[in-house]
């Protein structure tokens, strides 16, 4: 087997560098040919996976948090060359949601754990996201995009058009910062069965179950259903948020009459004044923007044991294990 391995060098701690040493000699020793590549700068995991998919690799790794891997899967989108996840960043929710052990100094052999199920996980094909903003701006999504305060929060830890420390304290602090000067705007969603009229809090257009590793938003949520769930949230100012943060953290959200969940292959989301829009918590731009889904578009390798509540497809030769040489 052909891996190469995507690395984010700011990502992780150094102890998180020595495990990863580790596991690169893990998979060595399993016989596999092992290429290690490293981003020098955002947009460079993109470049770097597009050339493992031009030299064949079986799997191009990503090695670092949610930004890297979303930019390592649109390197690979339309390719036979698999996505595989050595989780280094803060979220991870990829990872969380396939059940890839996740690294923390209390789990050190995470890693390497990891890295075995690069060499015997299975081999699926699932859909991605794309969205496309009215200056032309185009990108896939691996696991949601956000349209709103969640967008606006992800702004937020931005100084100078440099990225903060994330972390689930960093999202609490901006958090709070920023639902006191956002209010509901009114916007206009159209999905497959025509236009809706909302005030609109935050939309979040998911291929997954999980949001923010901590919230299973769209429950139903299937990656090769060849379908997005959107999420929408409405109201007014931080009672009405408030209120949306304790519904999902307590799994109630889909009974409150201001919590909206559709099912459409596209959308089409304006705003009376632009909003800001989040890719795998990355900011790209504000509305109006356009979704779609892009059915079977990534091979990814997962766990054997990965939830199989999360696909809608089984059985089919694509799901073999991937091979170990």
């Amino acid at each position: 087997m052909k891996i190469c391995l995507i690395i984010n060098p700011k990502a992780g701690p150094s102890t998180f560098k020595k495990q990863l040493k580790k596991a690169e000699d893990y998979l060595l020793n399993l016989g596999c040919e092992v290429k290690r590549l490293e981003t020098t700068g955002p947009g460079d995991a993109i470049r770097l996976a597009q050339q493992a998919a031009e030299e064949k690799f079986d799997t191009a790794v990503a090695i670092g948090g949610d930004g890297t891997v979303n930019e390592v899967c649109n390197g690979l989108v339309g390719t036979d060359t698999a996505l595989g996840v050595l989780p280094a960043g803060t979220a991870n929710v990829f990872a969380a949601e396939m059940g890839i052990p996740i690294w923390n100094p209390l789990n050190p052999d995470a890693v390497v754990k990891a890295a075995s199920i690069i060499a015997t996980g299975q081999r699926r094909k699932i859909d991605l996201g794309r969205l496309q903003l009215d200056d032309g701006t185009s990108r896939y999504f691996l696991m949601w995009c956000g349209v709103g305060l969640d967008a606006a929060i992800s702004q937020s830890k931005k100084t100078n058009n440099k990225p903060r420390p994330l972390g689930y304290a960093s999202w609490i602090i901006s958090g709070l910062i920023t639902i006191y000067e956002f209010l509901g705007t009114p916007a206009i969603l159209t999905t497959d069965n025509g236009p809706i009229r909302k005030r609109l809090i935050v939309a979040v257009v998911s291929n997954g179950q999980l949001y923010g590793r901590v919230w299973r938003l769209a429950p139903h949520a299937k990656m090769d259903d060849g379908l997005l769930d959107v999420a929408v949230m409405t109201g007014h100012r931080w009672p009405s948020v408030v209120k949306h943060l304790l519904g999902v953290t307590f799994r109630r959200h889909v009974k409150d009459p201001d919590f909206f969940l559709y099912k459409t292959s596209k959308l089409a989301l304006s705003s009376k004044t632009p909003l800001p829009v989040h890719v795998d918590a990355e900011t790209i731009g504000t509305t109006p923007v356009e979704v779609e889904v892009v059915p079977s578009s990534l091979n990814v390798v997962i766990p054997t044991n990965a939830p199989a509540n999360l696909f809608e497809q089984k059985g089919t030769p694509d799901y073999e294990e991937a091979p170990t040489s």
